[in-house]
């Protein structure tokens, strides 16, 4: 990014970019969760840019602590996608989904990576879905479609994988992730650094093995269970 729009970041909280997204995420709400979503933007305080800004992260910080203790809160907790916006610059197509956790906006995950248009205005108006509602106070788990291999896997080596250190996720908990490569499900991870994904967008029908944070989704070739059976590298 240019060091004149690095140094306007200096002296607003969200760069143009997040201010059209959440401007789009208000216009789906459901009208009772208006004021508490704008409440909620306006206590954010810190913004963590995560490299090439797939993910965006936003915190309410008192006293050099986070901090949503004073603000509106939805009634829906746990965590759960809110809302995804897609939107077009310079006639790319862009995803961001913002999720929150117990019961704030926490991030926005985008595809592929904004950083390079982040002060750019966008081609048209953009498409909006609301994915949750917020308002709703059940326990509501939304269920991810998942690999025809992966729920295989589940049924015949998940001893093996618990043997391994593995600790493996099937629709109602898997989580996703924005990379640099696209957005992930999580559908395995081992110690915290590696990991079994599958790719949602752009979609494969492959899975993917990351053998570390800093690393890259590499498509697994052959039987995930191979992966999955296997001891750790320090074992």
């Amino acid at each position: 990014m240019a060091i004149t729009r690095r140094l306007r970041l200096l002296w607003r909280r969200f760069s143009p970019l997040e201010e059209r997204l959440f401007a789009a995420v208000r216009s789906v709400l459901p009208r009772p969760a208006v004021a508490t979503f704008a409440a909620q933007v306006g206590a954010i305080t810190h913004v963590q840019r995560l490299p090439g800004w797939t993910e965006i992260d936003y915190y309410a910080r008192r006293a050099g602590r986070v901090d949503w203790s004073r603000v509106p809160l939805f009634p829906r907790g746990g965590e759960f996608p809110l809302s995804r916006v897609w939107f077009v610059v310079r006639g790319r197509r862009y995803r961001a989904t913002l999720s929150c956790v117990e019961g704030h906006i926490f991030d926005f995950g985008i595809t592929p990576s904004p950083q390079g248009v982040a002060f750019a205005d966008w081609d048209s108006a953009p498409t909006t879905e609301l994915l949750g509602d917020p308002l709703s106070t059940g326990d509501i788990a939304a269920r991810e479609r998942m690999p025809t291999a992966w729920e295989e896997a589940l049924r015949t080596v998940r001893a093996q994988a618990d043997a391994a250190g593995w600790t493996l996720h099937d629709a109602r908990v898997a989580n996703r992730v924005t990379l640099h490569e696209g957005e992930f499900l999580v559908l395995a991870e081992r110690d915290g650094d590696e990991f079994v994904l599958h790719r949602t967008e752009p979609p494969s029908e492959v899975m993917f093995h990351l053998t570390s944070h800093d690393g890259t989704p590499e498509p697994v070739r052959g039987e995930v269970g191979d992966i999955l059976s296997r001891p750790r590298r320090n074992a």
